[in-house]
């Protein structure tokens, strides 16, 4: 039977030593190991630590045992006066591995499980019906379960009753799409709150499994609420000034207006006041011409209507516009002209308009609300004109365009404006006349840019200030 151990000798990864009187007397397996042990006891070959291993199995008190021998490890069993030498290097090895990566996977979880129960956000695994899974403190805190209440819970059972159906279609949707982001519902927790909350989902498709965060925005919605009417009583209040704002800047054109009508009106008044003087003189006549008398008439008549027209002009000059219309820019100027053309002329100012060719002049905008602002820069440039004593003052406007915009540009002699004073030129109820009430440029550059979505800019050009508004191109 011995002979027949011989084919042994070939099969790999075994060792068999024969033994008598605990020395080895034939082994298989491999063969440079085996001739060099042949012949010497136990003792010799193992060291004392795996002896007294090999005793306990020869002494039938373990089955198997493991044990590491030239540089290998081996499982060894004893049948008869045989011993089996099994190489178990290689499982051995994968088993160390394994071991770790098992420790390594523990130690993540560990870690994972804190991190989830240490998140500020409401964390939860779902299945796909909704039904609670698992969830973090935080969660279980928030909504005031415990994870054993949750377990017969779902978020469709936690949601608001309101709440209940869109909870359910967001939860089929992130089956469906693979996520659903910010949510928002109201919950309500175990003693009964009313919690606003914004949810996100995504499904798990490997594990037919549904990760919800959940984040409580109660605080969030009061503080926008609160915010809210803030911004409310805040415009309310802008409102409110702009409105006075405005009935000042009013109240100060109508000044002008006033002003200016004087100017328009003392001409044909004058000449009113001769006519009269010399129908006195006519009426001592013994005989009365009817063709001098009706030009008389004629002349009279067309002083008056001027006069009238003077005042239609300003009185349609000084309506607010309630809607957009759309306008010629040209015109505008020519009208803002005509208004205080008599006090231009009285002060020898000259005014010079070029346009740029092929230019179309119509906007979008405000039409008298536009004309307000050209005659408040013209004004002011006569006034700076005035102010400086110039015999031969100038206004030059320049309407020319670039791609998306229509300049207008309005450059006096008047002198300029001191570096000082250039930064607060826009600021409302600051002025530097006299008798200015500072609402004039501030009203100019609200029209400009928050009515007609331009821009009113100025700056000092040579010797005098060079106003520029910038209106949108009509497509």
């Amino acid at each position: 039977m011995i002979s027949d151990l011989k084919i042994l000798n070939d099969i790999p990864n075994v060792i068999i030593l024969k033994l008598s009187d605990n020395k080895i007397k034939k082994g298989y397996g491999d063969k440079k190991k085996i001739k060099s042990l042949e012949g010497k006891s136990l003792k010799e070959v193992f060291s004392s630590s795996n002896h007294k291993l090999l005793k306990k199995l020869l002494k039938n008190k373990k089955q198997n045992i493991i044990l590491d021998w030239d540089e290998r490890t081996y499982e060894v069993t004893l049948k008869k006066n045989l011993l089996y030498f099994y190489n178990i290097t290689k499982y051995n090895s994968v088993e160390s591995q394994l071991k770790q990566s098992l420790e390594a996977l523990t130690s993540k979880k560990e870690e994972l499980q804190a991190v989830f129960d240490l998140a500020a956000n409401g964390i939860s695994i779902l299945d796909r019906n909704g039904m609670f899974l698992y969830a973090n403190k935080f969660f279980q805190n928030m909504m005031e379960y415990t994870m054993e209440e949750l377990y017969n819970e779902s978020c469709i059972s936690l949601s608001s009753p309101e709440y209940a159906q869109p909870s359910e279609t967001a939860v089929q949707k992130a089956i469906r799409y693979g996520s659903i982001e910010k949510f928002r519902k109201v919950c309500i927790t175990k003693s009964g709150q009313r919690l606003n909350a914004s949810m996100s989902l995504a499904y798990l498709e490997s594990r037919d499994e549904i990760i919800m965060i959940t984040s409580d925005i109660t605080e969030d919605i009061k503080y926008q609420d609160k915010l809210k009417k803030q911004v409310e009583l805040e415009v309310s209040k802008r409102a409110e000034q702009y409105e006075i704002m405005c009935h000042q800047s009013r109240l100060a054109a109508m000044g002008e207006m006033i002003d200016s009508i004087a100017h328009q009106w003392r001409q044909p008044l004058n000449s009113l006041g001769i006519i009269v003087q010399g129908l006195g003189h006519f009426s001592k006549q013994s005989e009365i011409d009817k063709n001098l008398l009706s030009e008389i008439e004629k002349e009279i008549l067309q002083k008056i209507n001027y006069m009238s027209q003077t005042i239609d002009d300003f009185s349609t000059f000084f309506r607010t516009s309630k809607q957009k219309e759309k306008f010629n820019i040209s015109k505008s100027i020519n009208d803002a002209i005509r208004l205080i053309d008599v006090q231009l002329q009285a002060q020898n100012i000259e005014v010079m308009i070029d346009i740029e060719k092929e230019l179309c002049l119509d906007i979008s905008g405000y039409a008298n609300e536009f004309r307000q602002v050209l005659l408040n820069m013209i004004h002011n440039a006569m006034m700076a004109i005035i102010t400086k004593n110039n015999k031969s003052g100038k206004i030059f406007i320049l309407i020319k365009s670039n791609r998306k915009n229509i300049h207008i540009e309005i450059l006096d002699n008047g002198g300029g404006i001191p570096k000082e004073v250039m930064p607060k030129i826009f600021d409302p109820y600051f002025t530097t006349k006299a008798k200015g009430s500072g609402i004039g440029l501030y009203m100019s550059k609200v029209i400009i840019e928050t009515h007609m979505g331009g821009l009113l800019a100025v700056k000092n050009k040579n010797d005098g200030a060079l106003f520029t508004i910038m209106l949108p191109q009509e497509k």
